[in-house]
């Protein structure tokens, strides 16, 4: 299992790959990502496909909570600064690019507020390949975006950014 590393955040991850011939392809990855802060994580996820609620083409958060405060925005058990998530995604074949993003940040319940500083991470697959295979799409820190912001702000109205 990879590990790597930015910021206060680890994430270790092995990516995921089911691409039998004549069936759709099945892709994501399992993983774990710490933060040696302890505090609560938000994760936000951009997918390539519809899985449950979580709509392709557009960020959502990830915790499938409801709520309008800001424990609605922790991933669920992620209260101590642990995410370990195992996302699947389907596409049939010859679909081209299929790209999944996750930006996570931390989020203090106390102060309802959430760090503008986090990671960002992902997966690729090429649907047309002969042999499908899962890529790792890099890991690096990241500034919240206004896109992002706004999704927070429509869970949440009276969130601050840190």
């Amino acid at each position: 299992m990879p590990t790597v590393k930015a910021g206060v955040f680890t994430l270790d991850y092995t990516l995921y790959t089911n691409a039998e011939p004549g069936a759709d392809i099945q892709f994501g990855m399992d993983f774990t990502l710490t933060s040696t802060t302890g505090k609560p994580l938000c994760q936000l996820i951009f997918p390539a496909v519809a899985v449950g609620r979580n709509q392709p083409g557009q960020w959502n958060i990830d915790n499938h909570s409801n709520g309008n405060d800001a424990a609605a925005l922790v991933f669920s058990n992620a209260q101590n600064g642990t995410i370990t998530d195992t996302p699947r995604e389907i596409s049939p074949r010859g679909r081209g690019s299929k790209s999944t993003k996750f930006a996570i940040f931390l989020v203090d319940l106390s102060t309802s507020s959430v760090q503008t500083t986090g990671v960002n991470f992902g997966y690729t697959i090429d649907t047309g390949a002969t042999t499908p295979q899962t890529a790792f799409t890099g890991f690096s820190q990241a500034t919240i975006t206004n896109e992002q912001k706004q999704l927070v702000t429509g869970r949440c109205s009276f969130i601050k950014f840190k």
